[in-house]
């Protein structure tokens, strides 16, 4: 038989070991889980082409969307996005990150507010100001024409007899 300070530091290594394998247990969930769980699911080339397709790519002086662009600074960048898009980011978050770092030039489209939301619509604008200006210059101009037409009733009678005199004579030269 054993004695009881015996058993006791048996029990105190055997619930040492059963609390250091739920530490581990609990590490490696921690560490396998959580925020990046979904962080190991592959990227689609359409999910990853939506997102560069708004982002202008610095290493092709701006000219070229991350998606079109070969530089090796464009390769890099779109790994950075598709790592993003991996650890569940959205568009709008990895917009304002890229713009963050390198400012309103990157964005292929400019945020809709304040200034840019006046200069996105300008062109829209002066389109419609075009056709009511058009509409507007047409509809007085019809007017302004309509009250020099003459109605045919109102012909004098006597230049009427001295027209048809004259369209006698010239067909009787002929």
């Amino acid at each position: 038989m054993l004695t009881n300070g015996t058993e006791l530091n048996m029990k105190n290594k055997v619930d040492q070991k059963g609390m250091s394998g739920k530490i581990f247990f609990l590490i490696f969930l921690f560490l396998f889980s959580g925020s990046n769980a979904s962080y190991g699911r592959e990227v689609s080339r359409m999910e990853l082409e939506k997102v560069t397709d708004l982002i202008m790519s610095p290493g092709c002086n701006y000219v070229y969307t991350l998606t079109n662009c070969p530089s090796p600074q464009a390769d890099q960048m779109r790994e950075l996005v598709k790592d993003r898009i991996k650890k569940g980011e959205s568009t709008e978050e990895i917009l304002s990150y890229f713009e963050d770092v390198y400012g309103l030039k990157i964005l292929a489209q400019p945020s809709k507010k304040g200034f840019y939301f006046i200069a996105w619509w300008f062109p829209y604008f002066l389109i419609l100001d075009v056709f009511v200006l058009a509409g507007i210059f047409l509809f007085l101009w019809r007017k302004k024409s309509g009250n020099k037409d003459t109605p045919l009733n109102d012909i004098n009678p006597e230049i009427e007899t001295l027209l048809e005199d004259e369209v006698r004579k010239f067909r009787e030269n002929e």
